[in-house]
């Protein structure tokens, strides 16, 4: 059996105040080494070991390169899919937001975060394949349709008939 007692969290999430983690996101953020980030928490009361930051830092970035990676992914569904949202990444905008509000406020538990991000990315590859699908589908319909218009125009068929046969048929697949 696995151990029962939960990890103990991080003397930055634990002790700092909330102002202080969100500098302490940006000052890593815009590169500051951990030596730097030690320093600029001492310089406010605050001893951190490099060693508690480089493991701070370490998911800090993991949980961001997940939201970047989040974000790119959702501006690629949203130009395949369009203007309109979908429920899907309504949905998946939504969690980012609320991801990110944890993030930047330090609410948010800094390891969960990481596989709430990989749930929604994959629930953003369904939804990116179901669109594709349901293009190539459409694709495959118009292009039937058009066919069956040009072998009913060959047997005789008026334009009008071909164009209303056809018609139904679009109608069908939408």
């Amino acid at each position: 059996m696995g151990h029962t007692k939960a990890r103990k969290r991080s003397r930055i999430e634990t002790e700092l105040p909330r102002d202080l983690r969100e500098e302490l996101h940006r000052i890593l953020l815009e590169g500051a080494t951990y030596e730097e980030a030690c320093q600029y928490c001492k310089d406010r009361g605050h001893d951190i070991s490099r060693s508690s930051m480089g493991r701070y830092g370490k998911t800090f970035f993991e949980a961001y390169q997940a939201v970047k990676q989040f974000e790119d992914q959702a501006q690629a569904l949203k130009s395949e899919v369009g203007e309109g949202l979908t429920l899907e990444e309504a949905t998946s905008k939504m969690m980012l937001q609320k991801v990110m509000a944890g993030l930047v406020s330090g609410e948010a538990d800094i390891l969960e975060i990481p596989r709430l991000i990989s749930d929604v990315a994959k629930l953003q590859a369904s939804s990116v394949a179901r669109e594709k699908l349901k293009a190539d589908l459409a694709a495959r319909v118009k292009k039937v349709a058009g066919e069956v218009a040009n072998a009913v125009k060959k047997r005789g068929l008026s334009d009008e008939a071909a164009d209303l046969i056809r018609q139904k048929i679009l109608g069908i697949a939408n």
